[in-house]
């Protein structure tokens, strides 16, 4: 099935209403693109499944697991030596996922990526830190390697030059009678990544032999600088008086890197400290976000992208309405661009979520456009707040990888996001207890007329304003929202006694306990219970806190409890987002409906696809809905309704999705003949090799060995790796022709 492609269209109206709260409103296109899916090629005894295969890619095997790392070897000069380069300010992910790249197209791409996250000043031509870095890495090269094999970089000498630069001070230490050659390096240390304000690094050639190697006062101590008389007894006291002898400053230097430790004559454990300290500097000091999920995106990000990596803040949550659990987001990037043309200030994004199951199933995936258009006024009146893309998704049960990914295309940058989300089964499974809070700046009565439809973050009629950042200011008011599940059996009689308890994260200390005020159920779903409250922060100090939503029995007992963190800034800053968000039509609506139809589908969940798309396609006719029921129904077996749905679809509009489907019918109804008038329509248009090897089986099955070969030599010569396909071949040679 290599060559043949899945397109499904999941999403909603072709024009949807977003509101852009506070103060304005918006309306923008709401285009779903139909993305094509992961291709497999599946090894099997009959060929008829294959083609069933490329209509549903979740019934193949599970994805294979990722290649071990690339070695070194196999890289070309350059990429080698780039890597050896890089190495001593490479993050640990960084390396394993450079190590995963199976082209150099993908790892020059990624180099692009490694020297723009550590550019200090983006918007300048030059990158200042690759330049200096690279400075470095020259003269190691040039002044450090003369006693080893090594290149002069990959020294001892090398790795501290190329990863903290230039020492203030490097003192040699090579004619000395008494000591072995030696140079004593002195830095300024960064106290952000955990060095001290000062300190020394020695390196010394063991014997006077071989290359310089970095020294440790801990683990070698000082006799290891000082050579030894013969017949004289080398002690630690003797050879600190003997370096102290030549210099005091290298004598202290010897016991502890750390000049205001004296040691006492002891070398100083401090000394490992720093060494580890300077070694664990990349982790520290550089973002690797964008190299978490580099494999995933890196197939959706064109050149022009690659130097603009875009950090942003990204907060996902699972509610529940209406009996359905719901996949709320938000988006918050660092900054936004815009351009202009005359009066108008815009900028056009690409959104792009992609779900996939526990073994690497792709369940859902949708691209959306969304453009802004912004008039200078409005631009002025938000231009101090973060801007947050805000949206919802019906999700069917299950335990996914979720991939953000927001693109402006206007000013090629770039944002993702990967993580596990945990969608649990409908209401009545059993599970009960308080789902994590929801924090908001704020929270608004839904209009009446709007509160069937669907929007990010609103539940019970009530929109929350919410930032991704988790970020107040003592102005501001805490918002707090929780879902309790089955509430009846959380309960079970008890009064609804729940409470908001604040507690820092600094000192551990409590910072009240305030009553949640809003105790209702969900209209929609009676084992929900919705809890809600206030609290303004005006006596709440910064800092960091704990915000613990519980459920306590009158005897004070806490029964239930689930809590979020937040932080309390110093400075009156704005922390409420400008907020875009799309307005969607009530649940169980055919918009939903199809969704969910088109997950469960991928996930072979065909019973529950064909029930979710019945009910979309009794709401409103929808063909690709219909396509999808009908690649539903063949996959529960039943080939007649299959066909009774994809037949007219065909017949309408020549669609080559339903006309595979139709295919695969009749060859499930072992109706050869009715099978190849589809097929060979099919392949009139375009080959593919799935309809190649369905069309021979199909020949093969009236007897028609000739056509059968004829078809099988064409797919092999398109696709030569198909064992199942040389094994028909051989069934076609033996078996006499029937005419």
């Amino acid at each position: 099935m290599d060559g043949f492609k899945e397109y499904f269209a999941l999403g909603g109206a072709p024009a949807a209403a977003f509101v852009l709260a506070p103060p304005i409103c918006y309306r923008r296109t709401s285009k779903v693109e139909s993305i094509p899916m992961t291709k497999r090629t599946p090894v099997l005894s009959l060929l008829i499944p294959l083609l069933a295969l490329a209509l549903n890619p979740a019934a193949a095997p599970a994805a294979p697991q990722k290649a071990a790392p690339q070695k070194p070897a196999t890289l070309s000069p350059e990429l080698r030596t780039w890597l050896e380069d890089v190495s001593p300010i490479m993050t640990k992910t960084e390396r394993a996922v450079f190590g995963q790249l199976r082209t150099d197209a993908d790892r020059t791409k990624f180099v692009r990526f490694f020297w723009r996250m550590r550019d200090p000043y983006p918007d300048t031509a030059e990158n200042e830190f690759q330049k200096e870095y690279e400075e470095r890495v020259r003269f190691a090269d040039q002044n450090f390697g003369h006693y080893s094999p090594k290149r002069g970089s990959q020294t001892d000498r090398g790795y501290f030059y190329v990863v903290l630069g230039k020492p203030l001070e490097r003192t040699h230490y090579t004619t000395q009678s008494s000591l072995w050659p030696l140079e004593l390096w002195f830095y300024k240390g960064a106290e952000e990544y955990g060095l001290p304000s000062y300190f020394y690094l020695i390196f010394y050639q063991p014997e006077g032999l071989g290359d310089f190697r970095l020294y440790s006062p801990t683990v070698e101590g000082p006799e290891k600088l000082v050579i030894p008389n013969i017949g004289t007894s080398l002690t630690r006291s003797t050879a600190v008086n003997a370096i102290k002898a030549v210099n005091g400053e290298l004598a202290g230097a010897s016991l502890s890197y750390l000049p205001s430790d004296s040691g006492g004559g002891l070398a100083s454990f401090s000394s490992d400290t720093i060494i580890a300290s300077v070694r664990g500097l990349p982790e520290k000091k550089f973002s690797d976000s964008y190299a978490r999920n580099y494999m995933t995106y890196k197939d959706y990000i064109e050149t022009d992208y690659t130097d603009n990596y875009l950090a942003s803040v990204f907060q996902v949550r699972v509610f529940r309405t209406g009996g359905q659990s719901f996949l709320h987001w938000a988006i918050e990037p660092e900054k936004m661009n815009f351009a202009t043309q005359g009066e108008t200030i815009y900028a056009s994004f690409e959104f792009i979520l992609r779900l996939e199951d526990g073994v690497g199933r792709l369940v859902h995936e949708t691209a959306e456009e969304i453009p802004l258009r912004l008039t200078p006024e409005q631009y002025r009146a938000h231009e101090r707040q973060r801007f947050s893309f805000q949206d919802l998704l019906a999700v069917a049960p299950g335990d996914y990888k979720a991939l953000f990914l927001l693109k402006n295309k206007t000013a090629k940058d770039f944002s993702s996001f990967e993580t596990r989300i945990v969608v649990p089964p409908a209401a009545g499974d059993g599970r009960s207890g308080i789902g994590t809070p929801l924090l908001a700046h704020a929270a608004e009565d839904v209009p009446e007329a709007q509160r069937r439809n669907l929007k990010a973050f609103a539940f019970g009629g009530r929109q929350y304003l919410v930032g991704a950042r988790d970020e107040f200011t003592q102005a501001s008011t805490l918002e707090i929202f929780a879902q309790v599940l089955n509430a009846g059996r959380v309960l079970a009689g008890t009064p609804p006694a729940f409470s908001l308890s604040l507690v820092s994260l600094d000192t551990g200390a409590a910072a009240g306990t305030f009553p949640m005020t809003r105790v209702e159920p969900d209209p929609g779903d009676p084992s929900l219970l919705l809890v809600s409250g206030s609290v303004p922060l005006k006596d709440v100090p910064p800092g960091y806190y704990r915000a613990e939503v519980s459920l306590r029995a009158p005897d004070g007992k806490t029964l239930i409890a689930e809590n979020g963190n937040f932080v309390v800034l110093a400075q009156p800053v704005p922390v409420l987002p400008w907020i875009y968000a799309r307005l969607h039509g009530p649940f169980p609506g055919p918009e939903h409906l199809r969704v969910l139809g088109s997950q469960y589908f991928l996930k072979g969940e065909y019973d529950r696809a064909r029930d979710a798309l019945e009910r979309a396609l009794a709401a409103r006719e929808d063909p690709g809905a219909r396509l999808l029921l009908a690649k539903a129904l063949y996959g529960l077996g039943r080939h007649r309704e299959a066909l009774d749905q994809a037949g007219p679809l065909f017949e309408r509009g020549g669609d080559r999705e339903a006309a595979k489907v139709a295919a695969l019918a009749h060859a499930g109804l072992k109706d050869w003949a009715a099978a190849l008038t589809y097929l060979d329509k099919l392949l009139a248009e375009a080959t593919e090799v799935p309809v190649l090897n369905l069309a021979a089986e199909c020949h093969l099955a009236l007897g028609h060995n000739d056509q059968a070969l004829a078809l099988i030599q064409r797919s092999l010569s398109l696709l030569p790796d198909q064992p199942a396909l040389r094994t028909l071949e051989e069934r076609a040679k033996k078996r006499p022709e029937i005419r």
